[in-house]
This record gives C-alpha cells, structure tokens and sequence, in this order.
C-alpha cells in the first residue's frame, strides 16, 4: 500500500471484469493503432497518397490530441471517468469506420484528427480509473498496463497478416478495428466504476467536489513546482526515446551499418521485443521486493550497456559483409556483429522496458485522486515526441546512423540524472 498523505487510501467497487476490461485497453489501442503502421501501404495504395500526405495524416493526429487532451484529461478529474472512457470508446470506432470509408484525403484527415484524442481518453483515462481504483498497487498496475501494451505490439503485423490472407484490405482492417472497440465499450458500458476513498469516509465524488473549489490555475502552479513530478515526467520523455523511434532507427543501423537483410533485421527487432517483453513479466513477479527508483536505476544502466554494445557491434567484429566476396572470415565477422547487435538491442530493450512503468506510477503518487491532471502535465512533453523523429532523422542524414541512433542512446543517462532517488520516493514494484 503506498502512504497518500496522512492517510491509506483504498479502493472499492470496481469489479475483476472491469478491471481486466480496462486493462485490455492497453493491448487494444497497440493493435488497432498499428493497423495503420503496419498497413499504411495498403492505405496509401487505397487512395493513392504521396510520402507527404501519409506522414501528414500522423501529424495532423498528433497535433489534434495536442489541442484537446488536456483539457479532456483536466475535466475527467471533476467527477467519473466512466464517461469520458466510454465516450472515448464510441469515437474511436467511428474515427475507424470514417477511415475505412474515406474516399478522399480530408475525410482521412478527419478520421485521425478524432481518432488520436479519442484513443487518449479511451485509452489514457482507463489506465487513470485503474490507478484510482487501486492506488495502493501502482506499479504493478502500471507493469501489468506495459505488458499488455507490448503484446499489442507483437500482435498487430500478425493480425494484419493474417487479414491479408483472408482478403481484407484497408477498410476491412478498419471495421475490424472499429468492433473491437464498439464491443469494449459494449463491455464497460454496464460497469459501475470504483470510488475511491478510505472505507466509509471520503469517496471520489466527495473529493471531485473540493478540488473544484481549488481552480485550475492553482492545480498548475502546484505541478510546475513539483519539482519531483516534472523529474518522473523527464524519465517519461527519455523512456519515450528508447521505444519505436529507437526501435526504428536500430532497424535501419542494422540494415544500412551491418547490412543485415530484412529477415535478420526483423529478427534482430523481434529479440529486442522480446527481451522487454520478459523483463516486464519479471517486475511484475518481484511484487514489491524492490523499490521502484533503485531498480529503475539498475535498468537504466542495464540499458547503456546495451547501447554501447549495439552500437559498436560492428566496430568491434570487423567489416560486415557487404558480398560474397570477401570470403569465410568476413562471413563469420558479418553473422558475428549481428548476433552481438541482437544481444546488445535485448539489452537496452530489457533494460528500458521499466521504465515507464515506474515513472508513470511515481508521476501518478505525486497527485493522489488527480490522475487527470498528472496525465495533462505528462501532455506538456508531446511536442518533443512530436519532433523526436524528425530531430532524430535529420541528425542521421547530416552526421550518419550512428549518431541519430546514439543520440536516442543518450536516453539511460538521462534517466540516470533524472530518476527520483529513494530519499523523494519510496513506492515499491506491487505498491
């Protein structure tokens, strides 16, 4: 149980299908959101897009959760969440039903101008009803979210596969998408969700109604000054450097550094996964034998190491091979290199895997029964992960690979600087 104030804060009345309910939003919104990452050449095929309008359709996503989440996630706090969840639900179905039908570019623009604040309030404010609903165990929650979250991952290009052999092409993945989140919202639609408050004294509501007395202006001041907060939001912005982006560029260091071919590529990508992967389901075991800041210490150094390695396999092993010319010993170097940037990318994939987990659930400590404010400062980070590709792709082009993925690579120091110490956070893995 994590101490709130002067009091224990528990949870009550929200049901075990609710909760798994919620928690599978996390692997829905990885699956359904990698419809259009996975399958954007069918949709750019479908209305005969250029590069530019493919990549603007993402922008323009980005930019609309931008404007409208952060007010979304402030008003959530001033009373239940149920609504904004289910609300959340129903337009991203509708956003994926507008995109399958879309028959020109703006009515595309506006399917992803919805759909990108509609996933964060259907996906953003479930995880802060779970967090609510259970405050004495945010970290494990926050592990669980992230492993769920990961098995989207691995999940969506085999469900796209697997729609391509059965004939489906872009509109077909996107009714698909759009029942799978009509039906979530089928689902918690019934659902009582959990008050929280200590047994018999203070509920949700309650609380709702003296922190509107408390304007908005002062709720601000209040996270600008938590020094503390703004510290996990940091380590927040460096876990985001080391997840797709940096599995992106790692992809093209491969093929483009080590002239791995797109089998041994996706290889590669595939045990870095799955290395995260399984350090996610070791945190969730440890259930509350480490604290949370010393192990996230531990894993952002776990994390350099991987990075050091990953970016120096080839440097270390010799030349990759570039032909068949260069003869046995260079083939040995060549698969050499490989099989040392696939150890190294388990490394740093484990070792980052944590983090967000960890900051996420020591950001949400910070403001007891104001999830929604925590996640509108955490918005306050979005336009650096907005111009994070770009920065990173134009540091590749001026100065080579190594260097725009050695930058993502500066992330574990940046934990390590930023990380709360032990002394301003004691929440333990399983609270």
């Amino acid at each position: 149980m994590v101490d709130i104030g002067s009091r224990p804060v528990m949870a009550r009345g929200m049901t075990r299908g609710l909760r798994a309910t919620l928690l599978a939003t996390a692997l829905l919104d990885e699956l359904t959101f990698g419809f259009p990452v996975v399958a954007l050449p069918l949709l750019r095929d479908a209305l005969r897009l250029s590069y530019g309008q493919a990549g603007l359709i993402f922008t323009v996503g980005a930019l609309s959760a931008l404007v409208l989440e952060p007010g979304i996630n402030l008003l959530s706090d001033g009373g239940s969440k149920r609504w904004f969840v289910l609300g959340g639900m129903l337009c991203v179905a509708g956003a994926f039903a507008l995109a399958g039908m879309a028959t020109s570019y703006a009515l595309l623009l506006v399917a992803f101008a919805v759909l990108y604040p509609a996933i964060g309030a259907a996906v953003g404010l479930a995880q802060a009803a779970l967090i609510d609903a259970e405050p004495g165990a945010v970290e494990r929650t926050m592990v669980r979210w992230t492993l769920m979250s990961g098995v989207g991952d691995l999940l969506a290009p085999l469900v796209v596969s697997v729609a391509l052999v059965a004939g489906l092409g872009w509109g077909g993945l996107c009714v698909v998408a759009a029942g799978v989140w009509l039906v979530a919202a089928v689902v918690v639609w019934p659902q009582r969700f959990s008050r929280v408050g200590e047994a018999g004294e203070v509920s949700a509501e309650e609380d709702a109604g003296e922190g509107a007395k408390e304007s908005l202006l002062a709720r601000l001041r209040a996270v600008v000054r938590d020094v503390t907060l703004l510290r996990w939001i940091g380590v927040l912005v460096m876990a985001t450097m080391m997840d797709e982006v940096f599995l992106g560029f790692a992809a093209l260091y491969l093929h483009d550094r080590l002239h791995a071919s797109e089998a041994a590529v996706a290889g590669v990508i595939a045990v870095g996964v799955g290395g995260g992967l399984a350090a996610l389901i070791v945190m969730d075991r440890m259930q509350g034998r480490v604290a949370g800041a010393r192990l996230l210490l531990a894993m952002a150094l776990v994390a350099l190491a991987g990075v050091v390695v990953l970016l120096t396999a080839g440097t270390l092993l010799g030349t990759p091979l570039r032909n068949g010319s260069e003869g046995l010993r260079a083939r040995r170097g060549h698969y050499a290199a490989l099989w040392v940037a696939a150890l190294g990318l388990l490394l740093a994939q484990a070792g980052a895997a944590g983090w967000y987990p960890v900051a996420k659930a020591g950001a949400y400590a910070r403001r007891p029964g104001q999830s929604g404010l925590v996640l509108a400062a955490i918005g306050l980070s979005a336009p650096f992960e907005i111009a994070l590709p770009g920065v990173v792709g134009l540091l590749a082009g001026r100065f080579g690979i190594v260097v725009g993925l050695g930058f993502l690579g500066l992330a574990p120091l940046g934990v390590l600087l930023l990380a709360p110490r032990l002394t301003q956070t004691q929440t333990n893995i399983g609270g």
